[in-house]
């Protein structure tokens, strides 16, 4: 074993350096401030408490269609959003980077727990979820 890994060693470095990422990765999903949300777990949410959904999309994209209840802000808006400790907060935009993006700004500006959609609209169009074009 021990002649295994000494022929190999740049693979099995390589492997504990990936390992340490993946268990970096996981341990910041799970006990992070910022966690994503699924299209059901959001439904779920906006059902079932207060809920501050925020859409970071253009305003053109927003009047097309957004989610229910979601409200459209700019980057240079988070700063000036209102948070009540009682609500809970989901950012989205079109790419779940954008909204993950976000909702790491605003648990730093605020020190709250703060959701992204995973997928972004996208996974919410993907899972047939409605739109409404109402503000």
């Amino acid at each position: 074993m021990l002649e295994l890994i000494n022929n190999n060693l740049i693979l099995f470095i390589s492997l504990f350096i990936v390992i340490v990422l993946i268990v970096n990765l996981e341990l910041k999903a799970m006990f992070g401030k910022v966690k994503k949300v699924s299209c059901d777990e959001l439904t779920k949410l906006i059902n079932g408490s207060k809920v501050l959904l925020i859409d970071m999309r253009t305003e053109d994209e927003y009047k097309s269609g957004h989610i229910i209840s979601a409200k459209n802000y700019k980057m240079e808006d988070l700063d000036d959003i209102k948070i009540n400790q009682d609500q809970t907060v989901v950012a989205y935009s079109t790419s779940e980077a954008d909204g993950s993006k976000v909702a790491h700004q605003l648990s730093k500006i605020n020190n709250i727990q703060t959701y992204y959609l995973e997928g972004g609209i996208n996974s919410w169009l993907e899972n047939n979820m409605p739109l409404t074009g109402e503000k």
